[in-house]
């Protein structure tokens, strides 16, 4: 169910620190990490953001905005990333409105099951749907009607953790040559439990997704590793 238009239920705030992912990986950015997603994938690592629970924040978005805005205030930020969960469950309108008339450019990351009127407000629309290995339905048809009328800037990121997935990257490889959006592809961190140095297991999956990348001739995409866990592990608020 979509919340009540001027609240917003929020897991977390953090930063600053690195956008971790897709086109603006290294960015000093702060992050608003919403609660509540319609998609329940079977290797997400936000669990903790899946539902509204007692320990979440609950803003209204006038507020919300005076907090975000102090953050990058006192952090010299002028990046804000919107993630889950799923924003797009929420009405960011205002808050993104606020956060321009400051200076403070906002990207949002969303799977593109939802597609509120606002993503076009973003400076950049992380459209991430999710493929077999998630077990979640199609958003094809979704992501299809936003590219033809998008006013904003775009890109498609796919996470990829099996065979499965380089053939659902394939589907949105023609995507992105009709529309000249830029393809992503994630290397997926199934393995979001463990503590400690994630950076030798990343690495090598990243080499085995970019050799059937290389294989399967998919052209032009890039392939990022999390630079967030290649750094600091499975550790959140980072």
């Amino acid at each position: 169910m979509r919340e009540t238009k001027d609240i917003i239920f929020v897991h977390e705030i953090f930063g600053p620190t690195i956008q971790g992912e897709g086109p603006n990986i290294g960015v000093k950015c702060i992050f608003i990490r919403v609660a509540g997603c319609d998609f329940r994938c079977t290797w997400c690592d936000t669990k903790r953001a899946l539902q509204v629970n007692d320990n979440d924040q609950r803003f209204t978005v006038i507020d919300l905005s005076k907090k975000v805005l102090e953050l990058c205030e006192n952090s010299c930020c002028s990046q804000v990333i919107l993630t889950g969960g799923n924003p797009c469950l929420y009405d960011f309108t205002y808050v993104i409105e606020e956060l321009h008339r400051n200076g403070i450019k906002v990207d949002v990351e969303t799977q593109g099951s939802i597609i509120p009127d606002w993503l076009n407000l973003c400076n950049l629309v992380v459209l991430s749907p999710k493929g077999p290995s998630s077990g979640q339905k199609s958003v094809l048809e979704n992501i299809e009607k936003f590219l033809i009328s998008k006013k904003t800037k775009a890109v498609i990121k796919i996470p990829v953790f099996n065979d499965d997935d380089i053939n659902f990257l394939k589907q949105y490889q023609k995507l992105c040559k009709c529309y000249n959006v830029d393809l992503y592809a994630m290397v997926g961190n199934d393995d979001s439990e463990s503590g400690g140095d994630m950076s030798k297991i990343i690495l090598e999956k990243y080499k085995i997704v970019l050799e059937k990348l290389i294989k399967e001739k998919i052209d032009p995409a890039y392939l990022l590793p999390q630079l967030h866990v290649l750094l600091w592990g499975n550790k959140s608020g980072v």
